[in-house]
């Protein structure tokens, strides 16, 4: 294979690796399961993550996600509560991290 071939092997690889970030964390739901975790898959093909609009519809996709992956604690459980809170914070950041580094990645791999 070519260095040509292998590099757009390389940059469709990154790129089809961007059209959905998968996520997986403890969930609150999960945490009296040890072992058990939360995936959560947030759309990002239609996004251009270079831009500000496409990163802040991307963490609004995130936090959505975080919701709907983690539930909800009743208010009379301050506990439990904490627990959603903290599992929806490491979700958005799990994912955020994510998309940062593909997105670094398919830079390296644009500039070759």
């Amino acid at each position: 294979m070519t260095n040509r071939s292998s590099l757009a092997s390389a940059v469709f690889s990154a790129a089809a690796s961007l059209t959905a970030l998968a996520v997986a964390l403890p969930s609150s739901a999960a945490a009296a399961m040890p072992g058990a975790t939360v995936s959560v898959k947030v759309p990002t093909r239609d996004l251009d993550l270079a831009s500000d609009a496409g990163r802040a519809t991307l963490d609004q996709r995130l936090r959505s996600a975080a919701i709907e992956a983690c539930g909800d604690a009743s208010s009379a459980d301050p506990e439990g509560k904490r627990v959603v809170r903290q599992c929806r914070t490491k979700l958005v950041r799990a994912g955020q991290q994510q998309a940062l580094a593909l997105t670094s990645q398919q830079d390296r791999l644009a500039a070759r």
